[in-house]
């Protein structure tokens, strides 16, 4: 969502839906729509857009009418209904590509010359700024460290710019001190690994049959699926995520994200795991499931791919992002420290998961902790002496908990940004939400 850098798959499918709720358009209408939201900021490509349009007739939240060679997309009765269930969300996506319109503005005004034709502007001042944008220009590419070198760079002048000026006799001004303190940010290095990838696949539903169903706990029911379909599925990251469509009331489809636990591709088997909460169609279902039944999937549309070169990982969630959890803690590489913070309801909740990395697993159980996830996970987060060197940071709870613990850790941990990913995996109060922080 706008706030972040880019948007996700489900923040372009709510922002397209928006654009088609107010009147249907062609592919490239809504290309330029997008443009004109953003002040120009922001121009998806039809690599980008066509894709998302293709998903959204598929499940039905839109229909393609052909016109000449080209398809007229129109919003259908069940994306106005999708639509209407998130509407805040596409209000604040639409808001946000607004206000970041308004800010690069400012930005292209303060870089593009706007006041070089004032008669107090300062040549001086033309030159040097002009000279700043070649020399960032020029410096487009740069590896981590040169670009935390260019950043310390910006922040001294812009102390400096905001600093009161010198008096009339040409005294210096002090710069404020600054604190001295140790922090995650501090264990950067100036290495090129932990380059973090993303590969794209072609999306499609998939049939699957259950073949087995297992109570992992309580609250954690384990469904294996197979399907001839999946010769061709692919998941690379532990915390890819797949539709699950179920029926709905008045004929609609009902959509649930969720991430593949396990794959085999050799075995054409895929694993999900559902954390058993208040009554909703994936729980229900998964209360129901017996051998033979069948689930219609769909994705996923991509993986990012976090490379296995970090020092230590931090990974942070609520049951819903268990499933995420235990595949990455299944798949590191031997002796690499990882700890775990998961808050569930009680003891019974807790897992066994097999891993060759050095895991230490903080549970942190509501009955005996509080319910208040965002405070008791930050303090499991506090409590946690993290290894030398550079980390991974993922993070995973319903959203303002994940907000919260996002902040935590950027603002007072001082973690690089590039090595963390916080995702909120519900929303309270939205059904079937998910937000990417």
């Amino acid at each position: 969502m706008p706030g972040s850098r880019k948007l996700s798959s489900a923040d372009l499918e709510l922002l397209l839906l928006a654009l088609l709720e107010r009147k249907p358009a062609h592919g490239y209408e809504l290309i330029r729509a997008v443009e004109e939201q953003s002040g120009g900021f922001y121009t998806p490509s039809p690599g980008v857009i066509y894709p998302a349009l293709t998903f959204l007739a598929e499940i039905g939240y839109a229909a393609a009418e052909p016109e000449g060679n080209r398809k007229l997309y129109r919003i259908t009765d069940s994306g106005r209904a999708h639509l209407g269930g998130h509407r805040g969300t596409a209000v604040a996506i639409l808001e946000g590509l607004r206000r970041i319109g308004g800010r690069m503005e400012q930005v292209r005004e303060a870089f593009a010359g706007v006041t070089d034709a004032d008669p107090e502007a300062s040549e001086d001042l033309h030159q040097a700024r002009h000279a700043l944008k070649s020399a960032l220009y020029g410096k487009r590419g740069c590896d981590a460290a040169e670009a935390r070198r260019l950043a310390a760079i910006l922040r001294r002048a812009t102390a400096e710019i905001l600093a009161p000026s010198p008096s009339k006799d040409g005294g210096p001004t002090i710069p404020a001190p600054q604190p001295d303190r140790p922090d995650l940010g501090d264990r950067m290095t100036d290495t090129p690994r932990h380059q973090i990838g993303r590969m794209r696949f072609d999306t499609r539903r998939r049939t699957l049959t259950v073949t087995g169903v297992t109570h992992l706990t309580p609250k954690m029911l384990r469904i294996v699926l197979t399907s001839p379909e999946l010769a061709d599925f692919d998941s690379r990251g532990a915390d890819d995520h797949i539709k699950l469509f179920f029926p709905g009331p008045d004929g609609q489809t009902l959509m649930r994200d969720y991430t593949p636990r396990a794959f085999s591709q050799a075995d054409r088997t895929l694993t999900l795991d559902f954390a058993l909460h208040d009554a909703g169609p994936a729980t229900a279902w998964a209360l129901g499931a017996k051998v033979g039944d069948t689930l219609e999937i769909g994705g996923p549309r991509g993986s990012m791919i976090v490379p296995d070169d970090f020092d230590w990982y931090l990974l942070v969630a609520d049951e819903t992002g268990l499933p995420a959890i235990g595949r990455r803690l299944e798949e590191l590489r031997p002796g690499v420290p990882v700890h775990t913070v998961v808050a569930v309801d009680s003891a019974a909740e807790i897992q066994a998961i097999e891993t060759k990395a050095r895991w230490t697993a903080h549970w942190v159980t509501r009955d005996s902790q509080g319910t208040d996830d965002a405070a008791t996970l930050r303090r499991a987060v506090e409590g946690i002496q993290l290894p030398p060197g550079d980390g991974y940071v993922w993070i995973a709870a319903e959203a303002a908990v994940a907000k919260a613990l996002r902040a935590y850790v950027l603002e007072e941990r001082k973690h690089p940004a590039q090595w963390m990913r916080a995702s909120g995996y519900w929303l309270r109060g939205e059904a079937g939400a998910h937000e990417n922080l």
